[in-house]
């Protein structure tokens, strides 16, 4: 039976034309009392614990040639070994880079020794790096020397594949309040909690792009070329600073002896309020370049009231981002509920 439901019938106003941006959203959040002081608190103190997940995803691929969003589920075993890992991507350049980390990054993270010493965030690091390192090996450039059949030897340099991948990782612990979040790129993560009949967008994923202070020090340190808000070298730019792959931007590619576009995530962890703290979305920016968050987060909310599972409301968000213009990127929405104790 075809789902007739869509956000666009949704009773609220303003779906399609939300004027709240991201930083108003993440201001009102921490203004209804949502910082991070409270959530430990509240998050330590309560007798109710994370028991299980209802996750629904939709992948679309728009009006592009391709399409090199990617999505992991590590959540089969959550019972048995009591975590789960839930990994996005979106791909840029070509689906390769995408596609790899896909099949690999979360068994780096879950076999690191780092991870059986219950070190996690150094074990999500080392998996990102290792990650990294496998991508090179695959598509970054490389000399390859030999010998022909009359004997005379030859040199040959193999140039790296243009492009990479984001890459957002939510790991969960059975009966545990928080959470790690970690990112390269510019693949959202947003919580959605509801503090009586108001539903709030929470900002969790750290945007790397040269809008940040933190990253524009960086790439001073590393003598990166800027211009106009991107990374550039002869022939290709990017927008973002941080990235598995983009080799053309990292060492030895970039002559300084440091990397450009860093591999390394930023990790923060989170603690949730039960019941409060509601599902989590992971999106690409085929969504979140057409609805900002706190129109998402009511979205799904509203979505839940009526109903709906959470495959249907994923299928919508996911549907009405992509038929909401005519350049359609690729989209795909994750859409993590929480199952709380009670």
């Amino acid at each position: 039976m075809p789902i007739r439901w869509t956000p666009s019938s949704f009773s609220f106003s303003g779906f399609f034309s939300s004027s709240l941006s991201f930083f108003q959203c993440w201001d009102f959040a921490l203004s209804k009392g949502n910082s991070k002081e409270r959530r430990k608190q509240l998050s330590s103190t309560s007798n109710m614990s994370l028991v299980d997940f209802d996750v629904g995803v939709a992948r679309l691929q728009g009006d592009r040639n391709s399409q090199m969003d990617r999505f992991d589920i590590n959540h089969n075993f959550f019972h048995d070994r009591g975590y789960s890992l839930f990994l996005l991507y979106d791909g840029h350049g070509t689906g390769h880079f995408s596609k790899h980390a896909k099949d690999h990054l979360a068994d780096f993270i879950l076999t690191d020794p780092s991870f059986l010493k219950a070190n996690y965030r150094e074990a999500i690091i080392n998996g990102f790096k290792k990650e990294d390192e496998a991508l090179f090996v695959m598509y970054g450039p490389s000399h390859k020397g030999g010998t022909t059949a009359t004997g005379k030897r030859f040199d040959m340099f193999r140039p790296s594949h243009k492009g990479g991948t984001t890459a957002t990782a939510a790991l969960f612990f059975k009966n545990r309040n928080q959470f790690y979040i970690a990112n390269v790129g510019d693949s959202t993560a947003v919580l959605g909690s509801k503090d009586g009949s108001k539903a709030e967008a929470i900002h969790l994923t750290y945007d790397d792009n040269l809008d940040k202070e933190e990253e524009r020090i960086r790439l001073k340190d590393a003598r990166a070329q800027v211009r106009r808000g991107r990374i550039i070298r002869a022939g290709c730019s990017v927008n973002m600073t941080r990235a598995l792959g983009d080799f053309d931007f990292k060492s030895p590619q970039t002559g300084t002896g440091k990397d450009w576009i860093s591999p390394i995530p930023h990790i923060d962890v989170v603690n949730l309020i039960p019941f409060e703290d509601e599902f989590l979305i992971m999106a690409s920016d085929g969504l979140w370049n057409v609805y900002d968050e706190q129109t998402v987060v009511e979205a799904v909310t509203e979505g839940l009231d009526l109903g709906y599972d959470v495959h249907q409301i994923a299928d919508a968000l996911a549907s009405s981002a992509a038929n909401a213009t005519s350049k359609a990127d690729n989209v795909t929405v994750m859409l993590v509920f929480f199952v709380w104790e009670k």
